[in-house]
């Protein structure tokens, strides 16, 4: 399943902590949030029925579990991104890490791993 709107930095932030605990009752969710996060519980509170909302948590007894999946959401965020500000345009997003100096030699290796193994199994 995928997230039915966009998806804020918060959202993110709460995703993350969910994806590694669920499924986790809600004040122990809160908990972790103010220990990683900073945040109050009323925030957590507010981020969570959100994203219950947007189809993304679901809320049920106080215990909360995700609907969607870490790498589904990954892969709609970057293909916005990709669609937004690169007009859809993988070479030219990778270029633009690459003119910055940006991107490690054992990251160039793998990036060059993910290509030879994306032309294999085609």
């Amino acid at each position: 399943m995928q997230p039915e709107r966009s998806l804020s930095l918060a959202d993110h932030r709460l995703l993350d902590l969910v994806w590694d605990a669920e499924p986790i009752p809600s004040p122990q969710l809160c908990k972790l949030a103010e220990a990683h996060l900073g945040w109050k519980r009323t925030t957590t509170y507010t981020v969570i029925k959100r994203l219950c909302d947007k189809g993304c948590l679901q809320n049920e007894a106080a215990v909360v579990t995700s609907l969607v999946k870490r790498d589904a959401v990954q892969q709609a965020e970057g293909q916005a991104v990709l669609q937004r500000s690169f007009g859809g345009s993988l070479p030219n997003f990778l270029s633009a890490f690459l003119r910055a100096g940006s991107v490690s030699d054992q990251e160039a290796a793998e990036l060059e791993q993910l290509l030879a193994d994306y032309k294999n199994r085609r």
